[in-house]
């Protein structure tokens, strides 16, 4: 009896061993991603800072993968353009509404809505005496995004047109990518004046200095929308809008000095 019961006490045993040695090299649930989908997000240059944080957020709280959410951050009208010849892009945030407009034209997405708004700002290198906008005909270097494919140069052209100067400054404007490399030319003293928003000069720290706020009448309005690209919508993409736009997703915008809705 005593010798059947030690044979049985090891089989116990062994199974007991084997048991642990198969659950110690299996994943725990919790390092499973919740989904296996992918989304990309086509994002305005502007949003670099605070979506970049949302997005860390999200992927961490759902423990996804890195990969899992892309942001292609660049001047609003080039990700259209982007879109409208089949970027594989699930979400579209512009720094304005002409360019979701063009794309709801062409039902290409759905779901929009105000996402944030921002203010269009003069801004001059740190340490340089500041610039009034009554005075900008005198500057010799005026940075400003390209007109037709970022937002933030169309408002500054919008701005120089009310003032009544474009034509006689436009010689003088150096044309940047987006408003990203507008901030880091006039950080880097590369130009005397840029046109920029407000979020990119908290952004830019002691880089550069706000010069002037552009008065609202002066330019449309900065408002950012959100949207769903129809061909690449899934079920995170749909979980990352509404998490974005949630009060959670809204207090870290404002961190960033984005105005939002609430």
């Amino acid at each position: 009896m005593k010798r059947i019961l030690l044979v049985l006490m090891s089989v116990f045993m062994l199974a007991f061993l084997v048991g642990c040695g198969n659950d110690a090299s299996k994943p725990t649930e919790s390092a499973k991603p919740s989904t296996s989908e992918k989304i990309t997000v086509q994002a305005a240059a502007s949003l670099k800072g605070a979506l970049t944080e949302l997005a860390d957020a999200y992927k961490k709280s759902h423990n996804l993968a890195d990969d899992q959410i892309a942001i292609n951050f660049a001047g609003s009208g080039t990700l259209r353009q982007q879109i409208e010849q089949g970027a594989p892009a699930s979400l579209f945030i512009s720094a304005d509404e002409k360019n979701m407009k063009m794309l709801q034209e062409k039902d290409l997405v759905t779901d929009v809505k105000p996402f944030v708004t921002n203010e269009l700002v003069l801004v001059v290198p740190k340490g340089q005496p500041k610039v009034e906008l009554n005075q900008i005909a005198s500057v010799k270097r005026i940075v400003l995004g390209n007109p037709e494919t970022v937002p933030a140069g169309n408002y500054g052209k919008q701005v120089l047109t009310k003032l009544g100067v474009w034509e006689q400054v436009e010689p003088n404007v150096v044309y940047a990518k987006d408003v990203k490399a507008v901030t880091a030319s006039i950080s880097q003293g590369a130009g005397d004046v840029g046109f920029i928003y407000k979020t990119d000069a908290i952004a830019a720290g002691d880089a550069v200095e706000i010069s002037a706020v552009t008065p609202a009448d002066s330019h449309d309005p900065v408002i950012y929308p959100i949207g769903i690209i129809k061909k690449y919508d899934n079920a995170l993409a749909k979980d990352f809008y509404q998490y974005v736009m949630s009060p959670e997703g809204q207090k870290v915008l404002e961190k960033y000095g984005f105005s939002t809705s609430k």
